[in-house]
């Protein structure tokens, strides 16, 4: 390709690039909304599939856009800053970004503690209440969250909570309990049938996994939790310490 034309392709592809930009910085496309076509996008700009193809890859690499197979290309939603780590709890951290938090319950059940009698110091052979919730910020899931709860040291703690009931809370109330720390393992974790459905994701698409010990005011474990939550939407920073 001669010189003078290949400039001319690049500067083409630029200007498709930035109008795509503009059109997702002034609402015209909103965060997870699907854009149109390849086609009607070489229609609407009047230019061949290759330069568009090649802006809408530029668009995905940068984290703009988002792929998903066999339904089409999206604006990509902002990432969440992760203050939603830490121990203060996810309804603080909705009021403090100033953002409507709603909390869905799919599984309550009392199961086994025998595997993690040692990493809360429990008796073997007692139960552990679990559960597990979808949280949504601005009404869009966000992540999955399980929680084992050790009824041998607090109570009928499945009895006591009611959905909405923030835990943290109920262990302050109703057992002189405050999370004041917490002890992390994070990896990558492909979301399988289940998570996809909760999260509204790709299966296999890459997902945060944040396992977590909470530590009371006297340093003692208080429960262990499991997070998901999708690596294009959450930027993680740790901090460990309520303040």
């Amino acid at each position: 390709m001669p010189a003078t034309e290949r400039y001319s392709h690049q500067l083409l592809y630029a200007t498709v690039r930035q109008r795509l930009l503009d059109d997702i910085e002034q609402g015209v496309y909103q965060a997870g909304q699907q854009i149109p076509t390849e086609n009607e996008l070489c229609a609407l700009y009047n230019v061949s599939r290759i330069t568009i193809r090649k802006a809408i890859s530029d668009l995905v690499k940068d984290g703009v856009l988002i792929r998903w197979q066999g339904k089409g290309t999206f604006v990509q939603s902002k990432k969440v800053e992760n203050a939603l780590l830490t121990v203060s709890g996810f309804t603080d951290f909705g009021v403090s970004q100033g953002k409507l938090t709603k909390e869905e319950v799919i599984e309550q059940a009392r199961v086994s503690a025998d595997p993690f009698c040692e990493k809360l110091n429990i008796p073997g052979g007692s139960e552990m209440f679990l559960l597990r919730r979808v949280m949504y910020l601005d009404g869009e899931p966000l992540f999955i969250d399980g929680s084992w709860i050790p009824l041998a040291r607090y109570p009928q703690f499945d009895e006591i909570y009611t959905a909405g009931a923030s835990t943290y809370q109920l262990f302050q109330e109703r057992f002189d309990t405050r999370v004041v720390s917490d002890k992390k393992t994070i990896d990558i974790f492909t979301a399988t049938k289940s998570e996809a459905q909760w999260l509204k994701c790709e299966l296999g698409e890459p997902l945060f996994r944040i396992s977590k010990i909470a530590f009371d005011q006297h340093d003692r474990p208080v429960h262990f939790s499991e997070l998901f939550c999708r690596a294009n939407r959450v930027s993680l920073t740790i901090d460990n310490q309520r303040r």
